[in-house]
């Protein structure tokens, strides 16, 4: 179960990272006009924490004790 629970979230870190890549990418460019930079920032710092949670996760659920 622990396996599973590991790979799961692995799985979500992944997808984590590519979203605040890309949404970083989007937030440097900021296209021809510029708007929608802050949406991206946004983005790309909720899509980061949700990734360092996630290996914070897998941090303690395979810990061992």
């Amino acid at each position: 179960m622990k396996t599973i629970a590991t790979i799961v979230v692995g799985l979500i870190v992944a997808l984590a990272s590519i979203v605040c890549f890309f949404s970083s990418i989007c937030a440097v460019g900021g296209g021809w006009s510029g708007t929608g930079r802050a949406g991206y920032s946004i983005s790309a710092l909720v899509s980061l924490a949700v990734a360092i949670g996630g290996v914070m996760i897998i941090g303690k659920l395979n810990k061992k004790t």
